[in-house]
């Protein structure tokens, strides 16, 4: 059962007009004689599972989708969640495998007490310990991909915290300062965007105007526009952009005119041809 939502929609505040709202239909969740919502999950044998009560139905959705995610994995197709794109790898590996502090049954027991908190105040210790795993492969690439997507942001972060820090700091405190704030950052950014209200206005506004399923936000396509790029380049040609970059490759120059005078193998699949 789906429990339709009244959300407002994010507009500007010099607007006097009156603000749109948005019907959401969140999964697995439903609305209690006493005014708070459930929620809960459906095994595949039809079996309810109770994931608590909450106060509210953003968190009883939020509370659906992390029972979900501890049972099936991070594979789960968005289209059985309702914030997908509202975790972090970090909380992804906190839910299932073998970084998750329980077996899939603690977790979503640990989800349906997260009312009080308890369940975010664990997700920010195991990122804190998360951060300083350098030995673990899976960690410390969750590390290096966040130091990637937010390099200026850090850097910005690191020079306010030696300028913090006084021109007396020595060299091994203002490095311990910034190890820490980065850290900090690290933490901050595993939290699931779900609990902050400004991103679910604007989830929903985004969601409905892109329809019901669309590509996880954290996973688009980074897109430069091709006047920021010094790259010569013959006529005919077209310059592609591989998703998120690569670690050997930032970009690959395609000659279109040559492409279209290759003549097809009659041995490629047909799904493959240009």
């Amino acid at each position: 059962m789906a429990t339709t939502e009244i959300v407002v929609a994010p507009t500007s505040t010099s607007t006097p007009t009156p603000t749109p709202t948005i019907a959401v239909q969140y999964r697995g969740v439903a609305l209690l004689p006493n005014g708070k919502w459930r929620a809960y999950i459906v095994s595949r044998d039809g079996q309810v599972v109770d994931v608590g009560e909450f106060g509210t139905a953003t968190a009883a959705a939020l509370a659906h989708d992390r029972a979900i995610l501890a049972v099936l994995g991070p594979g789960t197709s968005a289209t059985v969640l309702n914030f997908r794109a509202a975790f972090s790898d970090t909380e992804l590996r906190f839910l299932r495998g073998r970084h998750a502090p329980a077996r899939p049954s603690g977790v979503v027991a640990m989800v349906k007490l997260s009312a009080d908190g308890s369940y975010d105040t664990e997700l920010s210790r195991f990122a804190s310990r998360a951060f300083d795993a350098y030995m673990d492969p899976e960690l410390a690439l969750d590390v290096a991909n966040f130091r990637l997507a937010h390099s200026d942001m850090l850097h910005q972060l690191k020079e306010k915290v030696v300028i913090t820090a006084g021109t007396n700091a020595n060299q091994e405190t203002c490095a311990k300062a910034k190890l820490d704030a980065e850290r900090e950052a690290f933490v901050q950014a595993a939290k699931n965007k779900a609990t902050d209200e400004l991103w679910v206005e604007r989830y929903h506004h985004r969601r409905q105007q892109t329809g019901r399923t669309f590509e996880d936000e954290n996973r688009w396509p980074i897109t430069m526009p091709a006047i920021d790029v010094n790259v010569d380049w013959f006529p005919g040609e077209e310059l592609i952009y591989l998703p998120h970059g690569s670690c050997y490759v930032d970009e690959m120059i395609v000659r279109k005119d040559l492409i279209k005078n290759i003549e097809p193998d009659t041995h490629m699949h047909g799904d493959l041809l240009i």
